[in-house]
């Protein structure tokens, strides 16, 4: 059996590369085609197993829904850059919900989380939510939800950070 970490390593490849060392990611991220497709329910548990969370409980928010990992390297360059859009649009409407792809050991998961400063609800996967988005071919994959639950953008790889914010203000915009 392949475990997640074996099947999604090779998403973004590290190179040394002249005394350094170069990342190299792509990313496509796609405007969704039927601006009234819906965002699939779920329901996932946070990291502590207790609380849990639901796409009902971002309703009237744009939220981004983000499937990573901890040993994912496009992942730990993205997760900074999550936390400050996070912090910039929060008051605005603006929410993550950032779905853990490892396999078990969730206070490992949860002491990376704290180390990268992340606020926003972390929460453990499951095969529906994985199912309901059409499955996690690369990670980070994204997914932009609407203030009306529609699917807004789609994210495979490290999305270009200018295009995504402006994503966003679009759809906060459009309250």
């Amino acid at each position: 059996m392949i475990s997640r970490r074996d099947l999604f390593a090779g998403a973004g490849a590290v190179v040394a590369a002249g005394g350094g060392i170069v990342l190299a990611i792509k990313s496509t991220m796609h405007t969704a085609q039927d601006r009234t497709a819906r965002a699939p329910n779920f329901s996932v548990s946070a990291l502590d197993g207790k609380t849990r969370h639901q796409l009902a409980d971002y309703s009237g928010k744009v939220l981004l829904l983000n499937f990573w990992a901890t040993w994912c390297a496009p992942c730990r360059v993205e997760m900074p850059w999550l936390a400050r859009t996070y912090a910039r649009f929060r008051s605005e409407g603006f929410t993550i919900l950032g779905v853990n792809m490892d396999d078990g050991d969730m206070p490992a998961v949860q002491r990376f989380v704290e180390e990268m400063g992340v606020t926003y609800a972390i929460a453990r996967n499951n095969d529906a939510i994985v199912a309901a988005y059409g499955g996690v071919r690369f990670l980070p994959q994204s997914v932009l939800v609407g203030q009306q639950g529609q699917i807004l953008r789609r994210s495979f790889g490290m999305p270009p950070t200018g295009e995504f914010e402006t994503a966003i203000m679009k759809a906060l915009s459009k309250s």
